[in-house]
């Protein structure tokens, strides 16, 4: 199988690409993918020559023995000519799938490919928007969404349900039906290194050997992943509870990306509670501190309430590191924690009434309308302190859940992830090829990229077309003699050649041609493409090697 992406899955930024979960995941299955994929090759075309670059060299130093390739993303039509690929993968389907989508629909049947992407956070305007996007780029049966929660697949069932159903409502138009939708989880991979011991690990920390550690690790924030306010105020009538009856000393810990804003802010409600005695915030930790909390900790607790929130990654982590769970019961951790077995999951409320600020979501910034949202939903504090209490006190269930947690996370490694991956794509391959053999239909309109050359056609002076005479411009008898720099922007390199630059100069200082005359002959006589040939001409005209004969165009425009 040859697969591709128009994806890089890393970012640039070196800060959130260890601290946002969707850069964390997309890194992650890159790396798996890599380790377990057994596909032919792997083509990457990203955005610029830059970014290739970049690209080429992550791949050079971590993965040389790798068939991979990457290309700027300009180079894609060019680069499928030569070699087709098998299935499209993007580590988000938001962003570029629907594009690939409707730009693979105007290849022929027997070129097309399946495309699939992965769903990361849902909830914002934007995104919502992006699903029309999907829809209206006529996904075919063989595209898929995968959805990392089951509760992702029915979102999106009841989204793009909605979608179809206010477009016929609303403009009598029927929209096509939504890419298949798959359940596939995140996963996490093998471990090379152990944890280190508890006790390394706590003195490490610096933290004593007695108390039962709670952590809870995630983005400090009210708008992006949860409100701890509950949590906190939950924790200290635990703590008074511990305390009367005589129990043992607890200390939780509460890790993650934040802002200075944020970190303030927590703090605030900490002092405000007066538990600077038995809560410590870490903002910001490293991938290493991040493992020795976890070998640490003797409890994982995330009580996540924003809806930005469809899998939870922290969890499996945690679960790896064989800590039980206590979780609030929303979204994506009810496929994760078994309740009862690995852990406690706590019922969640969210208010069913109207929300004031729902009609201006597209006006809000996202954070504050996840923010408002978020402040509709609450989970059962009182189940939460008796969940915390039964595994503070009795640690014989903690250490069974603990293994059980273990077990389980063994069940979402990134080598079983990626086998469902590869299955996936190879029945979407089979199903692709299918219609290839039913219908040679070519659909080339399209409704989301514009045709420039209509809607622009005016903003030039003259727009050339085919029966444009071309002549010498006033760098041509330079040019030729090689006396003017061939000057070209490394975005230019990989589609313009010297020789046929210097080729289509020499043919038309001998005679003037046409636009549609030149084009041939350069297909004819230096074997490129059409379209490359053009490249090649605009290249000539722009650095004034050749130019549109005026006078000659207006004398044909008159004998019309």
């Amino acid at each position: 199988m040859h697969w591709a992406t128009v994806d890089p899955f890393l970012l640039d930024d070196p800060f959130w690409q260890h601290k946002m979960g969707m850069p964390v995941a997309n890194k992650q299955f890159l790396e798996a993918l890599l380790q377990y994929g057994e596909c032919s090759s792997y083509r990457f075309f990203v955005e610029d020559t830059a970014a290739s670059e970049r690209l080429f060299q992550y791949f050079q130093k971590y993965h040389a023995d790798k068939p991979v390739d990457v290309q700027p993303a300009a180079s894609l039509p060019f680069a499928l000519q030569k070699r087709r690929a098998d299935v499209f993968h993007n580590g988000d389907f938001t962003y570029s799938m629907p594009y690939l989508i409707e730009w693979r629909n105007g290849l022929e049947a027997g070129r097309r490919f399946p495309v699939t992407g992965v769903t990361h956070s849902l909830d914002t305007v934007s995104l919502y928007a992006k699903f029309i996007h999907l829809l209206l780029a006529r996904p075919k049966p063989y595209d898929a969404i995968v959805c990392t929660s089951r509760c992702a697949v029915q979102m999106l069932e009841q989204a793009f349900q909605e979608i179809r159903t206010r477009f016929r409502e609303h403009f009598s138009a029927t929209l096509p039906e939504p890419p298949r939708l798959v359940h596939i989880p995140l996963g996490i991979p093998e471990r090379i290194q152990p944890f280190p011991s508890r006790k390394a690990a706590r003195e490490t920390l610096g933290i004593p050997q007695d108390p039962v550690v709670v952590l809870s690790l995630g983005r400090l924030s009210p708008r992006a992943k949860m409100d701890l306010s509950p949590l906190l105020e939950g924790f200290f009538w635990l703590c008074r509870v511990l305390d009367q009856g005589g129990g043992p000393k607890v200390l939780l810990i509460l890790a993650g990306a934040g802002r200075k804003d944020n970190v303030r802010l927590v703090w605030d409600i900490i002092q405000a509670l007066g538990l600077g005695e038995t809560v410590r915030v870490l903002p910001n930790v490293s991938e290493e501190v991040k493992d020795t909390l976890y070998a640490a900790a003797d409890i994982f607790c995330s009580m996540v309430d924003n809806y930005q929130e469809t899998f939870g990654l922290t969890l499996l982590e945690a679960m790896g590191a064989g800590l039980p769970i206590v979780a609030s019961d929303f979204n994506g951790y009810r496929d994760l924690v078994l309740h009862g077995a690995t852990g406690f999951l706590i019922p969640t409320y969210a208010s069913s009434s109207p929300e004031p600020w729902e009609a201006l979501a597209g006006l809000l910034s996202p954070s504050i309308v996840r923010f408002y949202r978020a402040q509709k939903v609450a989970f059962d504090v009182k189940e939460w302190i008796q969940a915390l209490h039964t595994l503070i006190c009795e640690g014989d269930l903690r250490r069974y859940f603990a293994e059980k947690a273990r077990c389980r996370a063994q069940e979402f490694q990134w080598d079983r992830v990626i086998r469902a991956y590869r299955e996936l794509w190879v029945d979407l391959v089979s199903h692709a090829r299918q219609e290839a053999r039913r219908t040679m239909d070519n659909v080339r309109s399209t409704v989301l990229t514009p045709s420039m050359n209509k809607i622009f056609s005016h903003y030039p002076s003259m727009a050339l077309n085919d029966a444009t005479l071309v002549g010498l411009g006033p760098m041509g008898a330079v040019f030729l003699t090689r006396g003017h720099p061939s000057l070209a922007y490394v975005e230019l390199e990989p589609f313009l050649r010297q020789d046929v630059l210097h080729a289509l100069a020499r043919r038309v200082s001998q005679k003037d041609m046409t636009v549609e005359e030149l084009k041939r002959w350069g297909v004819e006589n230096t074997h490129i493409d059409s379209c490359v040939a053009v490249l090649h001409l605009d290249w000539l005209i722009k650095h004034g090697v050749l130019a549109p004969q005026k006078n000659a165009n207006a004398l044909l425009r008159a004998c019309r």
